[in-house]
């Protein structure tokens, strides 16, 4: 877990309130630095880089599926500095929303920006601080290993120690590949998207809508269709209405499986959301990864992948295939691997990966997955999977069978309660997991190829 090394503090100097808040240990290009300074100079457009921080503290701040919409007391996002940028980010409680906001270079000024990655705490007195702060207000903000510094004439607070959430880490893990897979649908620009926004029922979550484009913005539809993204939750984008009125376009991307994202273009940044499929789906519970987790070699073709990361901005896929020397789909495995431990995002903008180093425990991928470990559990069980001449026959129970994997037109399905519900949306069962890790064991007959 990230931990503060020291106690926050607050100095004032000519009056003027400086918040020192102590973060994790940094990783660099150059490995483990004690006391590395990610970035140290003033925001272009203080307002903005204030308000966008605020929105990404509202998403951490959010419970937004819940017989009772509250706040909740997680209010530590993930900043990254990534050489051209910096990155912050973070997920409701609920984990089905995620925010994040792309500063650029083109948004600051007076500094370089380095390499690092720390978590850091947005709390009331920092928010309200943060909401008070207007265009010709100097806001200065410094992002070490040792401290945040944010610095204005305004109030500034100390802030405690915080870890990171373990669904956090999960949603890290699947948000990603959910990315990588979305498509372009529409773009709305200037007054269009504070409209649109304006639209939306205030309600919590909200209902979920069908939206295509439209000459005069987006229109609802009946029914989903290949020509709709799903916005599942309108009160899911409230956090947006702090950036609208920054924003010069808003880029909007779906997802197969209803997920969808929402870029806001501000200047010199870009802010997204990305919601799950469902308002009570958090991103944790996908296992959309978990097909790719459970190939022998994923952890060493991570390993292969991790070699050529070097912190960059913008990570080609494409790119890696050629580096590593391994074939698209071990990267893809590799890349999947490695979002386990935080260690790529995906910008939907760039349509590539970036590189990121999360403060966390070496190996989480037992532990953060198990159905993954119950997979692996019963294979290693003597006649833990069967195969049958039609189907495979799992076992569930101590020397008893009770469930059936098939696989029809290449898609695996379960007599299992998880596949009656699911369906294969949020990634396999832990029995079709065991069926698919026994299929690679090279001493077990694996059954046809087509079955």
């Amino acid at each position: 877990m990230g931990m503060y090394r020291a106690e926050s503090m607050l100095l004032e100097s000519e009056g003027v309130q400086q918040l020192f808040l102590e973060s994790a240990l940094g990783v660099t290009p150059q490995g483990l630095v004690d006391n590395p300074s990610f970035f140290r100079g003033f925001a272009v457009r203080p307002e903005v880089v204030s308000s966008a921080l605020l929105a990404v503290a509202d998403v951490a701040a959010s419970r937004y599926f819940d017989a009772a919409f509250r706040l909740s007391d997680v209010l530590d996002p993930v900043m990254t500095a990534g050489g051209d940028r910096l990155r912050a980010e973070s997920f409701s409680a609920c984990n089905g929303v995620y925010a994040r906001l792309d500063l650029t270079s083109r948004g600051l000024d007076g500094g370089e920006i380095g390499f690092g990655t720390t978590n850091v705490d947005i709390n009331g007195p920092l928010r309200s601080m943060l909401a008070n702060v207007s265009r010709n207000e100097l806001l200065h903000l410094e992002v070490g290993r040792e401290q945040l510094v944010v610095s204005t004439p305004g109030e500034s607070h100390v802030e405690r120690q915080v870890e990171l959430p373990d669904r956090w880490i999960r949603g890290f893990a699947e948000t990603p590949s959910i990315a990588a897979g979305m498509v372009h649908l529409a773009t709305l620009s200037g007054p269009a998207i504070t409209q649109f926004l304006a639209s939306l029922p205030a309600a919590q979550p909200g209902r979920t809508v069908f939206l295509a484009s439209s000459l005069r913005g987006l229109r609802e539809e009946v029914r989903q269709k290949p020509s709709t993204v799903t916005l599942a939750g309108t009160g899911r984008l409230a956090a947006a209405k702090r950036v609208a009125r920054f924003a010069s376009k808003l880029e909007i991307f779906r997802h197969d499986s209803s997920a969808s994202a929402w870029v806001f273009r501000l200047p010199g940044a870009d802010f997204t959301l990305l919601l799950s499929p469902e308002p009570y789906r958090g991103f944790s519970g996908e296992g959309g990864i978990l097909e790719a987790l459970a190939v022998p070699g994923a952890k060493e073709d991570g390993a292969a992948v991790q070699e050529f990361l070097q912190w960059q901005p913008v990570i080609s896929a494409t790119a890696l295939e050629g580096r590593t020397g391994i074939p698209a789909q071990r990267v893809t495995q590799g890349l999947a691997c490695l979002g386990t431990s935080g260690k790529v995002g995906f910008d939907l903008l760039e349509g590539a990966y970036f590189h990121r180093e999360l403060p966390l425990e070496p190996d989480r991928i037992v532990k953060d997955y198990p159905r993954l470990r119950a997979a692996r559990d019963i294979v290693a069980k003597e006649g833990g999977v069967e195969w049958l001449g039609d189907r495979w026959q799992v076992q569930a129970g101590v020397g008893i069978y009770v469930h059936h994997v098939r696989r029809i037109d290449g898609v695996y399905q379960c007599t299992c309660a998880w596949w009656a519900d699911h369906r294969g949306s949020r990634g396999p069962c832990k029995h079709v997991l065991a069926v698919q890790l026994f299929r690679m064991e090279p001493v077990r007959d694996p059954g046809p190829a087509n079955s």
